[in-house]
């Protein structure tokens, strides 16, 4: 797959609102992607960047899905934050997301520095938040970020994501992030265990589905799946929701 080839596609297809007949999709383009973020939190995010960022500690990382491209076992938090995708305008959207829907269970498999729970944390801070991560010393420093910015709503899990859903039995989730493993074949296996785990209203975010070809491949027959009747190009970032009362229909959309 040529990454170049595949934003230049996207781009010719995406769209913004105009063109968009689906009430739910002109919505989400219109008004949840249009939410600004909390200026109070905007100051406390870029803090945060500012440090990990500039963070040289050396972690031993254990990949237990597809590994990184880029980086090797030992990282520093960094080369970790540099190729986080939970950040920019992926990261806002994960805000807006949490702050429009207001969902009351959500579930992020991949906390990683913990980046992504926290802007779900500060777009409702009346969401109850699960955050699965495998890595130990990741899983350390995502604490301590949490304590940083005083995110208080996340329930942390220490878990592989298998072991998670051997295991889970409570609530269903309204918004489910998938951002680790890397590999298609596992994208797709943890759709359909996540299946009786949430409702049809709810929101899958996936994360890296450009990642590789096996992820790129995943994501075509994920859109193609008739289980899912709305999916939504991000680029980086592709969204599915069942809403099985709709008409199947996907989207390119900018972002």
């Amino acid at each position: 797959m040529i990454l170049l080839l595949e934003y230049f596609k996207y781009c010719f297809k995406a769209k913004g609102r105009h063109g968009i007949h689906s009430p739910f999709v002109y919505d989400f383009v219109n008004k949840c992607l249009t939410t600004k973020m909390n200026k109070k939190f905007i100051s406390s995010q870029k803090k945060l960047f500012k440090n990990l960022k500039s963070d040289k500690t050396i972690l031993n990382v254990n990949d237990f899905g597809a590994g990184s491209k880029k980086l090797n076992d030992q990282r520093s938090v960094s080369s970790i934050f540099s190729n986080s995708s939970s950040k920019g305008k992926y990261s806002k959207l994960l805000y807006t997301i949490a702050n429009y829907y207001t969902p009351k269970n959500i579930l992020e498999f991949g906390t990683s520095l913990g980046i992504g729970s926290i802007h779900f944390s500060a777009g409702n801070k009346s969401s109850n938040i699960t955050t699965i991560e495998a890595c130990e010393n990741t899983f350390l420093i995502a604490q301590q970020n949490f304590k940083i910015t005083n995110t208080t709503n996340v329930n942390s899990i220490l878990s592989t994501f298998d072991d998670f859903l051997e295991n889970y039995s409570e609530d269903k989730f309204d918004v489910i992030f998938i951002d680790g493993h890397h590999d298609g074949i596992a994208l797709v296996d943890y759709l359909e265990r996540l299946k009786p785990h949430t409702h049809n209203d709810s929101l899958f975010i996936l994360d890296d589905i450009r990642w590789s070809d096996s992820m790129l491949e995943a994501w075509n027959s994920i859109v193609n799946d008739p289980y899912y009747h709305v999916s939504l190009d991000l680029f980086r970032m592709g969204i599915i929701l069942p809403r099985h009362q709709q008409t199947k229909e996907h989207f390119t959309i900018k972002i």
